[in-house]
């Protein structure tokens, strides 16, 4: 299965930029095994850039240490998952102890999609989100949005009590595209708009992913955007041509 992805990072019109982001594609002898993930620190709190950055952080260590070798013994996804459960787990705990000494409060949202052998496993946490292209101009959000109401999260993670992720588990059956992204980049976009230039069928290089994230972004900026925005693409399935 051929594998290409591509990012949009911006700042938008804020001081700083919260917002993480991670693509980590290997080769294996089973196959290629993708790790992507979107992060956001939560406004209002302190450190929201730390938060974000320390999540990707361990999901990255927890990828090599655990991910790779899992995969590279034939795991299913009820393995994975349980092991990006645990990282996330720790990693909540982690920043509690952090935070506990800092005397402050901080958390983020995270978006995590593990692709492997036609499957992929997602799990989440925020207001953040997951979308699925499919070929036929099909877009799903797969992700719920875990708020009540603009800039209030239901759930996150950080210095909090640790509170289940959503889980998605799903099999790649064609070329397929999946988006992630803050809430800063979807703000003022449809599904309609992110389906029309992200179809999977029309995409077949980096640089055209790049170049079509920029553009989503770039109207949201017209339209008024101030947060952060960020943004993944990856594309899944036979090369075009």
């Amino acid at each position: 299965m051929k594998i290409i992805s591509g990012s949009y990072w911006n700042q938008g019109k804020r001081s700083g930029n919260q917002d993480s982001l991670m693509i980590e594609q290997v080769y294996t002898r089973k196959g290629r095994v993708l790790l992507t993930a979107v992060s956001d620190g939560i406004g209002g709190l302190a450190e929201g850039e730390t938060a974000s950055g320390f999540i990707l952080e361990k999901l990255l260590q927890n990828f090599y240490e655990q991910i790779l070798p899992l995969t590279g013994r034939g795991k299913g996804k009820k393995v994975l998952e349980r092991s990006l459960m645990r990282c996330l787990f720790d990693t909540n705990q982690m920043l509690k102890k952090y935070a506990e000494n800092k005397k402050i409060a901080l958390g983020a949202t995270v978006s995590v999609l593990l692709i492997f052998r036609k499957n992929f496993v997602a799990v989440h946490l925020g207001d953040s989100r997951i979308y699925q292209i499919y070929g036929n101009h099909k877009i799903e959000q797969i992700t719920r949005d875990h708020s009540a109401g603009k800039n209030l999260l239901t759930k996150c993670i950080g210095s909090f009590p640790y509170q289940s992720p959503q889980i998605i588990r799903g099999r790649i059956r064609g070329r397929e595209g999946f988006l992630l992204c803050s809430d800063g980049f979807y703000h003022y976009l449809n599904k309609e708009v992110l389906a029309e230039l992200l179809h999977p069928k029309e995409i077949s290089c980096e640089e055209q992913i790049e170049k079509r994230l920029k553009e989503l972004a770039e109207y949201g900026l017209k339209k008024g955007e101030q947060d952060n925005m960020s943004a993944l693409y990856v594309r899944c399935g036979r090369q075009k041509g």
